[in-house]
């Protein structure tokens, strides 16, 4: 089915010019097909880029007039001349140099984009989990617990050590999780949270779900998976309900969807 949809064929969708029965049997395959997304990421992409350089040879039209003016100008000072009225600039000079100007933010916004890679990303939205307070009031602190909140994670890992996965309940590998990013070991927390929604998955529960889906994209971005990491950032926001819904911008997931597809 993807071969139906060559270079060609995509090109007409982004130009609008399909008719509604095409548009509409390519978005169905859209919605099943992830190598046929990224293909089709990946064109929009590039043709945003060749519109870029197509500015380039306009910003550098506008540089030579700017100099052109500043030479014919040169002699036109407020001191030789202060009593001489400011020339008035014709309105195409002025859209030259706003086209200029969004043409510089634009190529900053793209740089910053393909530089911002898995380690910055995880710097900018790594948050420490908080043990919510009202666990206090109705539950025994454990051992994991105190050590957790008085930041002691190493010895969350010694005095621990003697157990199996299938021995901790849902809160307590969130704990030992985060511990282990907060000890920048993303490998090692990667097998509590896999373990948080595996057991999910198998006992359709949703225990801490929301708390792996983000501490597990961010140890994904930590390893470089661009691709799981995409997927998690996608989901968190899509669900207006997740707790980390807001946690990710769309400009993060574009610079991650670019990563990926480097």
């Amino acid at each position: 089915m993807e071969n139906k949809y060559d270079d060609r064929f995509l090109l007409n969708y982004l130009d609008g010019t399909l008719d509604s029965s095409e548009k509409q049997l390519l978005e169905q395959e859209l919605e099943k097909s992830q190598a046929i997304r990224e293909r089709l990421e990946l064109m929009r992409f590039t043709i945003r880029a060749i519109k870029f350089k197509g500015y380039k040879s306009s910003v550098n039209e506008i540089q030579h007039d700017f100099l052109q003016h500043r030479i014919e100008n040169k002699s036109f000072t407020s001191v030789s001349t202060p009593k001489l009225e400011g020339k008035v600039r014709p309105m195409q000079f002025w859209i030259k140099i706003a086209a200029s100007l969004l043409f510089l933010c634009s190529l900053g916004y793209v740089l910053w984009l393909f530089q911002a890679d898995g380690e910055q990303l995880y710097k900018n939205n790594f948050i420490s989990y908080e043990i919510a307070l009202e666990r206090g009031a109705g539950s025994q602190e454990s051992q994991l617990e105190s050590l957790y909140i008085n930041g002691e994670f190493k010895q969350m890992f010694q005095v621990s050590a003697e157990k199996t996965l299938e021995e901790f309940d849902a809160f307590e590998l969130l704990l030992l999780a985060t511990a282990a990013l907060e000890l920048n070991d993303p490998e090692e927390a990667m097998r509590y949270l896999q373990k948080i929604d595996s057991d999910n998955t198998d006992n359709q529960t949703d225990d801490y779900q929301d708390e792996a889906d983000f501490f597990m994209a961010m140890a994904y971005l930590k390893q470089g998976a661009y691709e799981q990491a995409l997927r998690l950032v996608q989901k968190m926001r899509s669900e207006e309900q997740h707790k980390y819904h807001s946690n990710f911008s769309w400009t993060e997931e574009w610079s991650i969807r670019l990563q990926h597809m480097l």
